[in-house]
């Protein structure tokens, strides 16, 4: 059984640190079948009995188990069947799902209802086109959203039009943008709720933002390159779902 299975199904038993050790095990997936429990402990700043005690929250016997399930993980990515692709994106969809049934909404809805202006700003290519979808979902249901250009500089330079009862929305894919999370701990200082769209992990954005959604990607290898491609999956059932949930709350509220 892969570790992911381990932790979706036992993650409404998981604290903040739990959490912040299962990102820094996936991530490092590879490093960590060659650490020890007190070199994982040491890097992600808690005690060894902490890593212990999380290997038993998701059901293994100890860290030796969880570093068999990585080691066979990894052989199991190197070999497998083309076909897993399916598995995998259902995979996603699921973990995107659990995530969004398990955030509490009402207030977000609220939020979003009240807004004069939602903003929605992207870090890259396809975050843009995830970006767009988003404003033509929530123009279905009466809100109009202003799709922020993905440039670097871009959010800096408009900040100071956004206004206090407006709402911003950030789709990454790493969270940990140095500038952009200063720019948006400005934004969230003058009273603008923030709501940050990230994959699964601990990441900074995340924690500088009122909100945090998440959603799961998908990485496959590609013919005739190097490295895998990632594919967004998961978000596009989380834009889904946002505005599937807003249009329930308008309707019965």
């Amino acid at each position: 059984m892969k570790l992911d299975s381990y932790i979706y199904k036992h993650f409404d038993d998981l604290n903040q640190n739990d959490k912040l050790v299962i990102s820094f095990i996936l991530n490092n997936s590879k490093d960590v079948i060659n650490m020890n429990i007190n070199e994982v402990a040491q890097k992600c700043l808690v005690s060894p009995s902490a890593v212990f005690r999380l290997t038993r929250k998701i059901g293994l016997s100890g860290f030796n188990q969880l570093k068999f399930i990585l080691a066979e993980d990894q052989d199991f990515v190197q070999t497998k069947a083309i076909t897993d692709f399916v598995g995998d994106t259902k995979n996603a969809m699921e973990y995107t799902i659990h995530q969004f049934e398990t955030t509490q909404m009402s207030g977000l809805y609220e939020k979003i209802d009240r807004a004069p202006n939602i903003y929605v700003y992207s870090t890259g290519w396809v975050q843009e086109i995830i970006a767009n979808q988003l404003q033509r979902n929530f123009f279905l249901v009466g809100k109009n959203i202003y799709a922020l250009p993905s440039a670097g500089s871009e959010l800096d330079k408009v900040s100071h039009r956004v206004k206090n009862g407006d709402l911003l929305i950030i789709v990454s894919y790493s969270g940990e943008d140095k500038e952009l999370i200063k720019t948006v701990k400005g934004i969230s200082l003058r009273g603008i709720s923030t709501i940050a769209f990230t994959p699964f992990n601990q990441n900074k954005l995340a924690a500088a933002c009122e909100y945090s959604l998440n959603y799961n990607t998908i990485s496959f290898p590609m013919p005739d390159r190097e490295g895998d491609e990632v594919f967004f999956t998961g978000v596009y059932v989380l834009n889904d779902l946002l505005v599937m949930g807003y249009s329930n709350y308008v309707i019965n509220k």
